[in-house]
């Protein structure tokens, strides 16, 4: 019997035409914030380009791990219901943005 609650898989499909696969380079934004007393929001998220390592997914929460810009490892979540510890911090699901071509490859 199988107890691992965990999905993972070394590729994510963001759309119909863009999959991450383990070592595809991706831009992302949003993230989690942290809300002022006065209501304003500051990023906590990551800063890209990020480099794909795989996909996690438990229940309907899903998490991308990637390295950052700085070569640091980073747990992505992108999508479902996730809590934090405290009520100032929204967690926000990040969002991809796309790949990031090579430089000198021609577009089609």
């Amino acid at each position: 019997m199988d107890t691992n609650p965990f999905d993972r898989s070394d590729e994510y499909r963001v759309s119909e035409r863009v999959v991450l696969r383990r070592g595809t380079r991706f831009r992302a934004t949003g993230g989690p914030m942290f809300r002022l007393g006065d209501g304003t929001k500051v990023s906590l998220g990551a800063k890209g380009p990020f480099t794909f390592l795989c996909h996690t997914r438990r229940g309907s929460c899903e998490v991308i791990e990637a390295l950052d810009r700085d070569g640091f490892f980073t747990p992505m979540h992108i999508k479902g219901r996730r809590r934090t510890a405290t009520a100032e911090i929204v967690a926000e699901p990040y969002r991809i943005k796309g790949t990031i071509r090579k430089k000198g490859r021609e577009r089609r």
